[in-house]
């Protein structure tokens, strides 16, 4: 089985495989319209990584059936080191860059944006974000630094930094006197929660995956409840619901109890809030609070 057979049979859809040791995206068969799919093949051709990051928790190894000379180990590990030499320098001047758009920012202040309209939402717990134009842009800080960036158009397209990690990354909707916090994946679903309940703080870490990483390195005390995704669609589609089963091991990591929104025609908390309609916030809060219960899990640093 060669590397492109191997990321078809998990999902991924790479046009063209390059052999240099450098990390390419994707499209995925789950999200054909997104990169979700990441690989690096090693220039000597024979072994290579890649990643489903909605579906896969780790990467997974794929190597030549053909046993490697002891020449070409040599070589293939020289040359690893250097593009992960490369890799990392790269990733370096990615971050200084996007900090330094950062800053450029205006914060987004007293103006309604387009796509919150069009989810229904208010502009309550915006006050840390920033506008580009019609871009809504949203810090991803992880263990108090600022890593990336998630960017929103009026339509909803959403874009991450290029060549800064949001691993473990997450960005929190916070109040100084809540007695609950949330673990939500996308922003939209975790400012319905936040406007929803409250008496919640709510930490949105962008992706299902990811919400497992975040889990796994805070530490929490309290009412707390994981609000996943429902991806009914997909699961039909693949017999996977990324949202729930992500989610669970999410709340599995802190002890905790895990929500998700049934019967409606969307996938998310704030696709619900606009089905139910006026009763949309009580539901919500109903919905939720039965999923609540004390964090048990106490396990590395804050996102």
């Amino acid at each position: 089985m060669n590397f492109r057979e191997a990321m078809t049979i998990f999902g991924l859809n790479p046009r063209d495989i390059v052999a240099d040791g450098r990390w390419y995206r994707c499209s995925t068969a789950d999200h054909p319209k997104k990169k979700n799919g990441c690989y690096m093949l090693r220039p000597c051709g024979s072994r290579g990584y890649f990643r489903n990051y909605a579906l896969d928790d780790e990467w997974r190894e794929w190597q030549d059936d053909q046993p490697m000379t002891l020449a070409q180990r040599v070589r293939a590990d020289v040359e690893l080191a250097a593009a992960r030499r490369r890799e990392a320098e790269r990733r370096m001047r990615a971050v200084r860059q996007m900090r330094a758009y950062w800053g450029g920012l205006p914060p987004l202040r007293g103006v309604q944006h387009s796509y919150l309209e069009g989810k229904g939402l208010s502009m309550l717990g915006c006050t840390g974000l920033r506008a580009d134009g019609d871009l809504l842009v949203i810090p991803a800080v992880h263990r108090g630094a600022l890593v990336s960036l998630q960017t929103i158009t009026p339509d909803g397209e959403k874009r991450y930094r290029y060549g800064c990690s949001i691993k473990g990354a997450a960005y929190a909707l916070t109040r100084p006197r809540a007695v609950l916090t949330c673990l939500a994946e996308g922003f939209a679903t975790g400012l319905a929660i936040y406007q929803s309940l409250p008496q919640s703080s709510v930490v949105v870490c962008f992706d299902a995956g990811n919400m497992v990483q975040v889990a796994s390195e805070m530490k929490l005390r309290g009412m707390t409840v994981v609000c996943a995704d429902n991806d009914w669609e997909t699961a039909g589609r693949t017999g996977i619901n990324t949202g729930i089963q992500k989610g669970r091991s999410a709340a599995a990591a802190l002890g905790c109890g895990v929500a998700y929104p049934e019967g409606i025609e969307g996938t998310d908390w704030a696709d619900a809030l606009a089905e139910w309609g006026e009763r949309g916030p009580h539901r919500l809060r109903m919905e939720i609070m039965r999923h609540v219960r004390p964090a048990m899990a106490l396990t590395g640093g804050g996102a």
